[in-house]
């Protein structure tokens, strides 16, 4: 992943729109679920697929008989996904770090890994860009765990050790 010049700016709007300004900037998709379910599962078209147009990143969801409940966790994906994907050049965050459930933790989570990007995915080079310690980095992307994940696969593909949970 690289910075994407024409998008700088574009990654932040998008993650504080709300669900139906960037429901707006999106194709829904729905189709019916797969696996055990039974015949509800089979007949209805309760599972949906998120497709950002603009950048193309893509979120699923079809845990729930809901339609409208599979939409809602789908766009939260959604934007999880725009934070994983989506590098701008490294700022710093002044507020305190968001709880997990928080609109905010993916904002946060992106700027975390912009820092994380620039250094290489360095941590203690990233958390001083951020204004935090190491160990506080670590806690709070460990709180997510495809955060975790991501950031673990990156650190991986480098050739450096992955971040432990203490």
């Amino acid at each position: 992943m690289t910075i994407n010049e024409e998008l700088t700016g574009e990654r932040d709007r998008l993650l504080q729109l709300d669900e139906a300004k960037l429901l707006a900037e999106c194709r829904c998709d729905t189709m019916r679920g797969t696996g055990p379910g039974g015949q509800k599962r089979n007949k209805t078209e309760s599972a949906v697929r998120i497709t950002h147009i603009k950048t193309n990143i893509v979120a699923f969801d079809d845990e729930q008989r809901s339609q409208h409940i599979n939409r809602h966790r789908a766009l939260q994906k959604l934007r999880l996904q725009i934070a994983l994907e989506l590098r701008q050049p490294p700022t710093t965050w002044t507020m305190p770090v968001p709880s997990v459930k928080s609109e905010n933790f993916v904002l946060w989570a992106a700027v975390a890994l912009d820092a994380l990007h620039s250094e290489d995915y360095g941590v203690a080079a990233a958390a001083k860009l951020l204004g935090t310690t190491t160990s506080q980095l670590v806690k709070n992307l460990a709180k997510s765990p495809k955060l975790w994940q991501f950031v673990n696969a990156q650190r991986t593909a480098r050739n450096l050790q992955p971040l432990v949970q203490k």
